[in-house]
C-alpha cells in the first residue's frame, strides 16, 4: 500500500514570486533534509514523487496550499510537520500534516482570493463586480506561450461569488474539468492592472470534491 502525505502550508513575503517548479523544488530539497523516506519515481533520473495541487500564480500569496507526498513507509504526520517546518525558508509555514489514502484524489472545486483595495478604488471596483456578476457571459481573450494565437474564454462561468466590504475585494471563482479562471484575468475584468494589483492578492482558501 502507497502511503500519501498531505501538507497544507501558507506562502508569503518574496516567496510568492516562486514559480511552480522553483517551488517542488523547495519541497524536494526540505523534505530530504527533514529525513522524510519519500518515494522516488523509477528510471535514470528519479524524482521525489510529490505534487501541489492547485498551483499558485506566481506573485500571489496563499493561506491555503496543499502539497501530497508519496512516502515508502508510514510517519507520524505532527513530527514529519515538525521536522519539515525546520527546514523550509522564511515566508513559508506549514500548516498542517495528514496521512491520506490512495482514493482521497483532492479535487479542487473552489478557489477564494482576497485583495486589500485602495480607498479611493473602492466605489469604482463595487460598481464593476455587480457589473460583472449581472453579465451572462464574459469574453476574454487568453493568450499561452505554446499557442500561435489567443483564444476566447469565458470566466463568467466560472465566478461564484464576488463582493467589496471592508475595505477588500472578495471573490471565489469554481475549477472544473474544463479549466477555470486566471486570477490576472479577473482583476483585468475588474479595471485593476495585474501588474500593479496580482502581487497584492492572496488565495486565502481552496475547497476540494467530497
Amino acid at each position: 500500500m502507497r502511503v500519501r502525505l498531505a501538507l497544507w502550508y501558507a506562502v508569503d513575503g518574496d516567496l510568492r514570486f516562486l514559480s511552480h517548479h522553483d517551488s517542488l523544488r523547495l519541497f524536494e530539497r526540505a523534505l530530504v533534509r527533514a529525513g522524510l523516506p519519500v518515494r522516488y519515481s523509477e528510471g535514470f533520473n528519479p524524482r521525489p514523487r510529490l505534487s501541489i495541487v492547485l498551483p499558485r500564480p506566481v506573485g500571489v500569496a496563499s493561506q491555503d496550499e496543499l502539497v501530497v507526498v508519496q512516502l515508502t513507509t508510514e510517519v507520524d504526520p505532527a513530527d514529519a510537520m515538525s521536522r519539515l517546518s525546520r527546514q523550509v525558508p522564511d515566508g513559508l509555514t506549514v500548516l498542517a500534516a495528514e496521512l491520506i489514502t490512495a482514493d482521497d484524489k483532492r479535487i479542487p472545486r473552489e478557489a477564494h482570493y482576497e485583495l486589500e483595495l485602495e480607498p479611493i478604488l473602492t466605489a469604482a471596483v463595487t460598481e464593476r463586480a455587480a457589473e460583472l456578476l449581472s453579465k451572462d457571459r464574459l469574453d476574454i481573450a487568453r493568450t499561452s506561450p505554446k499557442a500561435d494565437a489567443a483564444k476566447t474564454v469565458d470566466i463568467r462561468q466560472y465566478l461564484a461569488s464576488m463582493a467589496v466590504a471592508d475595505g477588500r475585494l472578495r471573490w471565489a471563482q469554481a475549477i472544473t474539468p474544463t479549466g477555470t479562471a486566471r486570477p490576472q484575468e479577473v482583476l483585468e475584468a475588474l479595471d485593476l492592472p495585474s501588474r500593479e494589483h496580482l502581487h497584492r492578492l492572496r488565495r486565502v482558501r481552496v475547497e476540494y470534491l467530497p
